[in-house]
This record gives structure tokens, C-alpha cells and sequence, in this order.
């Protein structure tokens, strides 16, 4: 593990995923990959945390077409609205 410090302002945004997102597989194989997440992700950037994850998780589950995935797939979003 590394330890990172960030400086979040007021409306930031952080978005953090395991390797099964990126990895999780369609029917011919195919990964769904990073580029994939940031398109959904910057779909609409200024929805609420909850639907941009429930964004994310539709737009893997519709690439994926119900194949078997080999990882699972866990995301953690959260927003900083300030003091």
C-alpha cells in the first residue's frame, strides 16, 4: 500500500475502484479498461455520488453482456462539500 495526501476543495471528487473493474470481461473477452471508466465517470460530473456509481456499475454491467467475471468489482465515491 502507499499512503497518499490529497487537498480537497469544496465540490472534488474521488473515485477509487479495485483491478476487477477495469479487468471485468465481455463475451468475446474484451476488458472494459480505464478509458471506459473515465467516459462514464465524466459522463456527468456533477451528479450525486450515488448515481455516478450506480453510472459506472450499468455501464460495466451492459459492456460485460452477463459474461462470468473472474475479480470482483469494488468502487468507493465520495464528494467533499466542505465544513
Amino acid at each position: 500500500f502507499k499512503n497518499y495526501d490529497i487537498q480537497l476543495a469544496p465540490g472534488d471528487a474521488v473515485f477509487v475502484y479495485t483491478d476487477g473493474a477495469p479487468e471485468a470481461v465481455n463475451v468475446d473477452e474484451e476488458m472494459y479498461g480505464t478509458d471506459r471508466i473515465s467516459e462514464a465517470l465524466n459522463q456527468d460530473p456533477e451528479r450525486r455520488m450515488m448515481q455516478l456509481l450506480i453510472d459506472v456499475k450499468t455501464s460495466i454491467d451492459e459492456f460485460t453482456e452477463g459474461a462470468e467475471q473472474f475479480d470482483d468489482i469494488t468502487m468507493v465515491g465520495l464528494r467533499y462539500y466542505g465544513e
